[in-house]
């Protein structure tokens, strides 16, 4: 379980910044960022919700690290 969170953490933490300059830069004119946020649905409105569920995935990566070791 704990290999697969750490693959998990390790894709959301990008994802997380994409997003969210994605979103900033939506409005500019930006090409990429507009299709970007796009295909991501309501994620550059709220980008906090992805950090939301990476500090949860972080969370649950360590208490089950420590419960393994």
């Amino acid at each position: 379980m704990v290999p697969i969170l750490w693959v998990l953490l390790l894709v959301l933490i990008p994802a997380a910044g994409l997003i969210y300059l994605a979103g900033e830069l939506r409005g500019q004119g930006v090409v990429w960022a507009y299709r970007l946020c796009l295909a991501a649905g309501g994620l550059c409105d709220h980008p906090s919700w992805l950090a939301v569920a990476t500090a949860g995935v972080a969370v649950a990566y360590l208490v089950m690290r420590r419960i393994e070791s």
